[in-house]
């Protein structure tokens, strides 16, 4: 677990020196600043879960490098330090945002205590955070749901790469729920608690992808007013995730090669270089390996990020998942609707070319249209199925025609498929039109039954 690192910012030397040692005993990482503007410097190019802030410091006080770093929206809880005459100051400290204020000279006991409760209460932020993120999130509710032998294999993977630091690239189409696995890895990795932050490299344009990703100083550039903390940063502790990394611009690839192999970045305008224990996952729904055969994505890079890879399948190779998708898509959004088996044979006879996120967003759509409405074929006949209505089957010889044997339910109904197959003589569309279901569903109970020898 990463130690809390503390920042105690005070112009009086021997207390800066008396709580360094205490709260280093402590176990805690500890830095010091002895005037506000050191201490202002210090916190946007560090991160910190605790800033020990005095209120009467030189250069710039306490109550102003509090200001900056609320309005910077800098991570961190702070404790404002005060004397006897500044008690009014520390109470307008906390309505700007300061977490509690300890009066001077203070017990490192009582500090510790205080501490303790400032990284709880940190913690808990973060929590809050991830859920509200957890909320916004697409997919289907958060959640990889199925029981399919890909979707299995696919959890087992995620459960043996998810304790690793090491790289991961995530391959799938577009639509399949790349970023769910991404995040489905850091939450069952060791550092859960930390942050996961998303990142669309197709997205940031060209021109602004190292500004985002690793920061920048001020007057690095016309525009940059205040110093800015990079989302690489900002994800310190935790994972970095980055889609579509085949978009990623080349002049770029050379500086996040550099980053992966030393842990190091260097704010745009920066001369220090920033130490991060962040973990890199990737996600593409090309062919890296195509792409750095045409020189447009470098061969270190790629061979450095693909330590580990995992591969999402798409919809249609798994889908008898859908109906559990669907059911949680509707609990998850809490539509009144609900399917008949009519409409979810229509699903399944979709080929889903836009994956989880099209079948999200067709659910979205009927249930949004006809609240507290039974669903069926009907509503989506906006799904646009092929029907190859000519298709002949040729039945297989050995299977017996129908008898007046007591069977099952789906053994009559194999055996009535059959036999009204062999009086079309194998002609698909006939044979559904008799049984009056959609030329996809008879196919699909063809292949369900082992019906057919071959298709001619």
């Amino acid at each position: 677990m990463k130690k809390a690192k503390i920042l105690i910012a005070d112009d009086y030397e021997p207390l800066r020196n008396l709580l360094t040692k205490e709260l280093s005993r402590a176990g805690y990482v500890v830095d010091t600043a002895k005037d506000g503007e050191e201490a202002l410097n210090r916190v946007r190019e560090d991160a910190y879960n605790v800033i020990l802030l005095d209120i009467v410091m030189p250069k710039m006080n306490g109550v102003e490098v509090l200001r900056k770093i609320k309005e910077e929206k800098i991570t961190a809880e702070v404790i404002m330090l005060t004397g006897n005459g500044t008690i009014e100051s520390a109470i307008e400290c906390m309505r700007l945002g300061a977490l509690d204020y300890i009066r001077k000279p203070c017990e490192p006991k009582e500090l510790i205590i205080q501490i303790e409760k400032a990284i709880e209460h940190e913690s808990s932020t973060i929590e809050r955070n991830f859920l509200k993120q957890q909320i916004r999130k697409n997919a289907y509710g958060g959640e990889i749901i199925g029981k399919s032998k890909e979707i299995v294999e696919l959890r087992s993977l995620i459960a043996k790469i998810a304790p690793t630091q090491s790289s991961v690239i995530v391959y799938g189409e577009s639509g399949t729920g790349k970023e769910l696995v991404a995040r489905a890895i850091h939450e069952q990795s060791n550092n859960s608690n930390m942050q996961f932050i998303a990142v669309n490299c197709a997205s940031i344009p060209e021109n602004l992808i190292e500004s985002e990703l690793f920061g920048y100083e001020k007057g690095a550039f016309t525009d940059a007013k205040t110093q800015k903390r990079g989302l690489a940063e900002v994800a310190d502790g935790g994972t970095l995730f980055l889609d579509e990394i085949g978009e990623l611009p080349l002049h770029f690839q050379p500086k996040l090669l550099r980053f992966l192999e030393t842990g190091e970045i260097r704010r745009i305008g920066g001369t220090k270089n920033i130490s991060l224990n962040v973990r890199i996952i990737c996600a593409t729904n090309k062919d890296l390996e195509k792409l750095v055969e045409q020189k447009l994505f470098r061969e270190d890079l790629y061979y450095r990020l693909n330590v580990l890879n995992i591969y999402v399948p798409p919809l249609r190779k798994r889908k008898e998942d859908i109906p559990l998708i669907v059911e949680n898509i509707i609990k998850n959004q809490n539509f009144t609707s609900k399917f008949d088996q009519s409409a979810i044979d229509m699903l399944l006879e979709y080929d889903w070319p836009g994956n989880i996120r099209e079948l999200k967003n067709v659910i979205e759509r009927v249930c949004v249209l006809y609240p507290n409405h039974v669903i069926t074929a009907k509503e989506l006949s906006f799904l646009k199925i092929s029907e190859p209505q000519n298709e002949v089957v040729k039945v297989k010889e050995d299977i017996k025609p129908y008898n007046e044997n007591l069977v099952s339910l789906r053994e009559l109904e194999r055996l009535h498929i059959i036999n009204v197959l062999k009086q079309v003589k194998g002609h698909k569309g006939k044979a559904a039109k008799i049984l009056k279901i959609n030329p996809k569903t008879l196919y699909r109970k063809i292949k369900e039954y082992n019906i057919i020898q071959t298709f001619e």
